[in-house]
C-alpha cells in the first residue's frame, strides 16, 4: 500500500503529520506544496489555541510491502 504523508509544522513549533491512505500516487511536489498551503490557511482545525497544520514542512510517498504468509478469509 502506498501513502500519502503530509507534514506541517504546528503553531506551538512541533510537527505534525497528516497521512492520506488512498491519495493520487501521481501527484507532483508543486501540486502537493499548494494543497498543503490551501490546508494551512483554512485555520479550522484549531484546537485549544493550537493550529496543528500551521506551516506545511514536507511530503512523502511512503510504501508498505505485505509479505502474505498465509490468508484463510478466501475460503
Amino acid at each position: 500500500m502506498r501513502k500519502l504523508e503530509l507534514v506541517f509544522k504546528t503553531s506551538d513549533e512541533k510537527l505534525k503529520t497528516l497521512s492520506i491512505n488512498y491519495a493520487n500516487g501521481e501527484l507532483n511536489g508543486d501540486t502537493v506544496n499548494k494543497a498543503m498551503t490551501e490546508i494551512a490557511k483554512l485555520k479550522m482545525f484549531d484546537r485549544d489555541g493550537i493550529d496543528p497544520y500551521a506551516t506545511p514542512i514536507a511530503a512523502q510517498y511512503r510504501k508498505t510491502e505485505i509479505d502474505k504468509l498465509f490468508d484463510t478469509r478466501g475460503e
